[in-house]
């Protein structure tokens, strides 16, 4: 952990968001710097146009060096869900006599499976934990410094596509940054906004974006399971504005005002600004509208579940979290219901930047700092 400046780069799916920050006296995070640039984004594991990455990077970095005052020469780069994806591996040691286990010993078990050469579109860019078992049975979360004959471990592995890596190496050379890590930006969100407890018990996260959803089974320090399709909050916007004729930059607008948790009558309106004028639109039939994408979501949702490798407890926490669905005040029980579910907002650490939006940015930014 480092109380010196950080800066990290997230690929969000409107957005590129880059992040200058430190550790304050009391381990919170301080953003120094804020810099962000719209972009086509992503959809089905590709840039939508890859050509304009570069001048979008360039924009968001420039304006948070601005923002800062500070240049930027190196970067953690958050990677989406769309372009990397987890695999587990269990690998058993066996000691001739009991044995005290140390950091050494881990690493060596890492390294006895931290090998995918028959895997030539990915590699590896994150590792750890999901549990270790000493003896027989004996499950345990961190078992350096106990003693014993044989350790089993279930490790977490996060694989990101090279093309992507190409890509974006490309894009930072060309903006002078040739000090580039990478982190998936769930496996990030994992160890930010859960604790220990509740990653050791499982937990469940979705994070609804503008244009992708992922999902991710995590436990431990790992994950077990995780997947992503193409819809967020942004099919919203785009299905008020077709079926109501409305700009879609004031469906957009019309998306911030939605709520869900009240029973609309034929008279309520939501009071929309278009070309100078006030524009009542039904509340009725623009929640119909949104209630009707979230069935559409909450299926991908259930399409994820079901081809998951790794079973999980139905009675474990399911969070939400990201700018396509968070915001929508009656979303979340509308979610619960058609998943069958008890799902909550995941609740942010307290920062500058606390909305859901900046749940994925914030947890880079994290993690860049505990690894700094």
């Amino acid at each position: 952990m480092s109380n010196k400046n950080v800066a990290i780069l997230d690929f969000g799916s409107k957005c590129l968001t880059v992040l200058i920050g430190s550790r304050d006296v009391n381990n919170s995070i301080n953003v120094k710097g804020f810099g962000e640039a719209s972009y086509e984004g992503f959809m089905d594991g590709e840039f939508i146009e890859p050509k304009n990455l570069e001048k979008a990077i360039k924009e968001a970095i420039s304006r948070a060096e601005k923002n800062s005052s500070m240049q930027i020469n190196s970067l953690l780069v958050g990677v989406p869900t769309e372009f990397c994806f987890s695999l587990c591996k269990n690998v058993c040691q066996n000691y001739l006599k009991p044995k005290k286990i140390t950091q050494k010993d881990i690493d060596k078990i890492y390294d006895s499976v931290n090998h995918f050469d028959d895997i030539k579109t990915h590699q590896v860019m994150n590792k750890d934990s999901v549990y270790f078992v000493l003896g027989e049975n004996n499950k345990v979360s961190n078992p350096i410094g106990q003693v014993d004959t044989k350790i089993t471990a279930c490790l977490s592995f996060m694989l990101v596509e090279n093309s992507f890596l190409n890509l974006v190496g490309k894009a930072l050379a060309h903006n002078n940054i040739t000090r580039v890590k990478y982190v998936s930006s769930t496996y990030a969100q994992s160890l930010y906004l859960f604790d220990d407890e509740q990653r050791d018990k499982y937990a469940l996260l979705i994070d609804c974006g503008y244009i992708t959803t992922s999902v991710s089974l995590i436990r431990g320090r790992g994950i077990l399971n995780l997947s992503s399709f193409s819809l967020g909050g942004g099919f919203i916007s785009a299905d008020l504005s077709k079926c109501l004729k409305i700009p879609f930059s004031s469906a957009e607008k019309l998306n911030k005002k939605i709520i869900l948790c009240v029973e609309p009558t034929d008279n309520d309106v939501y009071d929309l600004f278009i070309d100078g004028g006030v524009v009542p639109i039904s509340m009725r039939i623009a929640n119909a509208i949104v209630e009707s994408r979230i069935e559409v979501i909450a299926r991908g949702i259930q399409k994820c579940f079901s081809s998951w490798q790794y079973n999980f407890p139905d009675f474990i926490p399911v969070y939400l979290t990201g700018g396509g669905l968070a915001h929508i005040k009656g979303a979340r029980d509308i979610l619960s219901k058609l998943l069958d579910k008890n799902i909550e907002i995941v609740p942010l650490p307290y920062s500058q930047y606390d909305k859901q939006c900046y749940s994925s940015s914030m947890a880079v930014l994290n993690y860049a700092l505990n690894n700094a």
